[in-house]
């Protein structure tokens, strides 16, 4: 299995320099191997994706859910990664769902936080400090 870096996916996606994205799609076309997609790099994606190329939440959801269904790549935490996925096309935030659902699977009993858009997502879990 290889993983892969944002940058790679960026090139991919976004083709904004074309000789690299020659280049990687290239190389995922001839490649035997997996690709392996970390949540630090999805976390990153989704952020420039947004923020950077200006990708609507729905194009955004878009693309992570054509990776996901290409049956060589493998996502860390699939599951986080894919409830975040939907929970950002309802509006969340993509990071703030990822924090959520690691705290959960950690068998945390709440989450402290400042994040009023997760308190209120999540008022059984998440609190805010008193």
């Amino acid at each position: 299995m290889i993983a892969l870096d944002t940058n790679i996916l960026i090139r991919f996606i976004t083709k904004d320099d074309p000789r690299q994205a020659a280049q990687v799609e290239r190389f995922l076309r001839v490649s035997k191997e997996e690709f392996f997609v970390g949540v630090p790099v999805v976390l990153e994606l989704v952020w420039l994706l947004d923020r950077h190329f200006g990708y609507a939440r729905g194009e955004i959801a878009q693309v992570l859910r054509a990776f996901y269904e290409r049956k060589d790549f493998v996502f860390e935490d699939e599951a986080h990664v894919m409830a975040a996925v939907s929970a950002f096309e309802d509006g969340a935030d993509f990071a703030g769902h990822i924090i959520v659902e690691g705290a959960r699977s950690s068998v945390c009993s709440k989450l402290v936080t400042f994040d009023s858009d997760v308190i209120h997502r999540h008022p059984e879990f998440a609190i805010r400090p008193r």
